[in-house]
């Protein structure tokens, strides 16, 4: 149950403002000791006000808090909040916070000595860690695989940031909290930490870490093994094969101790391979060569399968272009389609690509510090916006040039530079192996996942691939589901253990059990506000019909009519790409774009028009992909067209459904960009839109946003014709202006039942 003194204070803290400052002077900041009485002061000052909307946030935040104040009892009280309310009070989640909770009770009993803290920790850590299950103890030990270098750099960050002023904003101080208790732990019990898991380790795994697997090329790649010390006949072979280095013993472990042996291929480049960091780009050629080589090793019985997410699910489809023999089921989570939904989406060069490579190619391992320095990619952003320049120039903005950031760009098409990563085409029907698939309806990499999805079904008839989706973002579809998204708390059904469904299906294909429960037919979804999961055969069979919508301007009003206008008329609208008044910048908190999925007011930009329709006469489920077909006429060559669906409430509250963009010169053949001819009225069909399910209230409303994209997050499309992404404000002397036109037609898939 919720901690009614939690929800008290949260309710009375959403009505502070987090960009309110208090004071915090410079001296605060002159050693170590002062810094860290006064941070104690400003905890125990901030505790009542803290706010936050989302709820993960806030009560990450406030643990934290309270541990700098000292406040032990409400600090773990919170964290179990946390996971009773964000992830779902289940023994797997029952480790978070381990190395928050033994510090505290291990200081809570005095110590006098650096060798009693240690005596303390050591007793804690071992009685909490006994009580968990195998997967509790390998997310234990995954707490303490990070380096204290790196966590002490990102505190030094934020506190270089902050002690600039003699001022602090509300949610700086929280974060400043934040990264000092990292810190402030992990310097204190990292040692010990490890010094006991590597007891754990000796006495129940062989490990080995410095594999080197060399390619006919002579390219390298770096791998890392884990198996049971007590098991000594050759097993079925579990892998991942990752680009994010670092964290192999963790990932090779929480395999191992789920019956198999774990293997961690890392990509080229990567940890021990001194060739160079080049993303996605020779995966699809070395995986081959990696498969072979783990089915010749003595402890593998020549079955091997491939599971994770994002990149990791990229790089399983990069392994089958040329499936190897003993490769017997993929599991690619929320994959990212390289050319398709990233480092472009839908045509779009995305800013977040240049912040992503550094992250993965600054060094051999990840640069978490750099990745995680928001303000830093802020103020990047924010400038090139800001000034209009060309959004090839990023980089330069940035001050590190980044050769791979401009080898991308300079293929703005599915051209063949990103199609020689996965298979194509005819390529698909040579996957003769079983798939796992999942990704959720705020999955960023959607359209990235289901592009694979429907490639396989166009050309591969053996129809052996599984598909799980539902109200999941990119996290909660790799694993662990949140129970909470963007102020949306999900159906109960909805939260189901994809980490242990992963390994039911691994028991499945490579030892001969029992298929998942949940997989009772090959397309598997969860209705949002139904509290049901249904299967059904296809993904067309996700809904039986459809409505379609036309836009309107009835009395100066924009609305969605059923009925197609007898003479159509064009809705005007203007877009003046020299306006740069609204500056809207994704946050870590966003879902999928949307600052949050249930909101009381509609926060849209200002250049998208809203579409509304009447309200629903009965509970209506929207089942599948949208589908737009979009008559315009505008006065340049191109356009990047969004457009969002939401439902709005009897109780005028809007629910995101789905937001994408789409560039109209891309939107026939993704491979060639075929431009407007301005003042021409044209056609433009949407169809890679994000899939949904939600039954929709009596009462509510469909609302359409429509409009061109205009923002940060992106590169913009001045429309001249030109290359994008060496366009800047110099092209934007006229303003667009763009003709709507009613019979533009919305058609949203339905499912009765």
């Amino acid at each position: 149950m919720k901690n009614s003194l939690l929800l008290v204070l949260f309710c009375l803290s959403v009505q502070i403002s987090n960009s309110q400052k208090l004071y915090f002077p410079k001296s605060n900041y002159s050693d170590s000791l002062n810094f860290s009485k006064n941070l104690t002061l400003l905890a125990k000052k901030i505790i009542p006000i803290y706010a936050n909307a989302d709820k993960a946030t806030y009560l990450d935040n406030y643990a934290r808090i309270n541990f700098i104040a000292q406040d032990y009892t409400t600090m773990k009280k919170t964290m179990r909040t946390y996971t009773q309310e964000i992830l779902g009070d289940s023994i797997a989640n029952k480790p978070f916070g381990f190395h928050y909770r033994t510090y505290a009770n291990a200081i809570s009993k005095n110590p006098k000595t650096k060798a009693e803290f240690d005596k303390y920790y050591t007793s804690e850590f071992k009685t909490l860690y006994d009580s968990y299950n195998d997967e509790g103890k390998n997310w234990v030990e995954s707490y303490y695989s990070f380096e204290l270098s790196d966590i002490k750099k990102q505190y030094e960050t934020k506190r270089n940031e902050c002690q600039a002023n003699d001022s602090i904003t509300l949610e700086n101080a929280a974060l400043l909290c934040k990264t000092y208790s990292r810190y402030v732990v992990y310097s204190k019990s990292l040692a010990p930490a490890k010094e006991i898991i590597a007891k754990i380790e000796a006495e129940k795994y062989i490990i080995d870490n410095n594999i080197i697997i060399t390619l006919p090329n002579g390219s390298t790649i770096s791998g890392s093994m884990v198996r049971n010390r007590n098991i000594t006949e050759p097993q079925p072979v579990v892998m991942q094969y990752n680009i994010y280095a670092g964290r192999e013993i963790a990932d090779c472990k929480e395999i191992a101790n789920m019956g198999y042996v774990g293997f961690v291929a890392n990509t080229r480049g990567k940890r021990l391979s001194n060739d160079p960091i080049e993303p996605y780009e020779h995966d699809g050629d070395d995986a081959y060569y990696i498969l072979d080589w783990i089915s010749k090793q003595p402890w593998c019985n020549g079955k091997i399968g491939i599971y994770g997410g994002s990149y990791l699910g990229f790089s399983q489809w990069s392994a089958v272009k040329k499936v190897h023999p003993a490769l017997k089921t993929i599991v690619p989570l929320v994959s990212v389609g390289a050319g398709i939904d990233f480092p472009m989406q839908n045509g779009i060069f995305m800013s977040y690509a240049l912040r992503w490579i550094h992250f993965v190619a600054n060094n051999k391992l990840t640069d978490l510090n750099d990745f995680q320095n928001n303000k830093k990619w802020d103020d990047v952003f924010t400038q090139y916006y800001k000034n209009g320049s060309s959004f090839r120039s990023l980089d330069k903005i940035e001050g590190n040039p980044s050769p791979l950031f401009q080898r991308w760009l300079d293929h703005p098409t599915y051209d063949s530079y990103w199609q020689n990563m996965t298979p194509q085409k005819e390529a698909f029907a040579n996957i003769n192996i079983p798939i796992l698939s999942t990704t959720g309806y705020y999955d960023d990499d959607q359209i990235g996942a289901m592009y694979y999805y429907n490639q396989y079904h166009k050309y591969n008839k053996s129809d052996n691939y599984y598909l799980i989706i539902g109200p999941f973002d990119h996290g909660g579809s790799q694993g662990y589901p949140k129970k909470e998204l963007g102020g949306y708390t999900l159906d109960e059904v909805a939260t189901i253990p994809i980490n242990s469904i992963i390994f039911e299906w691994f028991n499945y294909t490579l030892k001969d059990g029992k298929r998942p429960e949940i997989l009772k037919d090959k397309v598997n979804f969860e209705i949002m506000g139904k509290n049901e999961w249904k299967s059904v055969p296809s993904l067309d069979k996700m809904h039986n019909q459809e409505i379609t919508f036309y836009l309107d301007n009835a009395n100066s009003k924009y609305s969605l009519q059923k009925t197609a206008p007898k003479k159509p008329i064009a809705i005007n609208q203007t877009v003046d790409f020299k306006d740069r008044s609204e500056i809207s910048i994704y946050q870590d908190d966003s879902v999928s774009g949307f600052p949050r999925v249930i909101d009381s007011i509609l926060r849209t930009e200002k250049q998208l028009l809203i579409f509304e329709s009447d309200a629903l006469t009965e509970n209506t489920i929207i089942s599948g992909s949208i589908k737009a077909a979009l008559k315009i006429n505008i006065n340049k060559k191109d356009l990047d067209i969004e457009l969002q669906l939401y439902e709005k409430t009897a109780d005028g509250h809007y629910f995101a459904l789905t937001n994408n963009i789409q560039r109209a010169s891309l939107a026939k053949d993704r491979t060639k960009r075929q431009l407007l001819t301005p003042n021409k009225t044209e056609t433009i069909e949407l169809n890679q839109n994000y899939i949904v399910s939600k039954q929709l209230q009596k009462g509510s409303k469909i609302v359409i946003a429509l409009g061109a994209n205009k923002n940060p997050n992106w590169e913009v499309n001045y429309g001249s014709g030109k290359n994008v992404s060496d366009e800047t404000m110099a092209d934007a002397a006229k303003p667009l202006k763009i003709k709507w036109y009613t019979n533009s037609s919305i058609t949203i898939p339905i499912l009765k039942q």
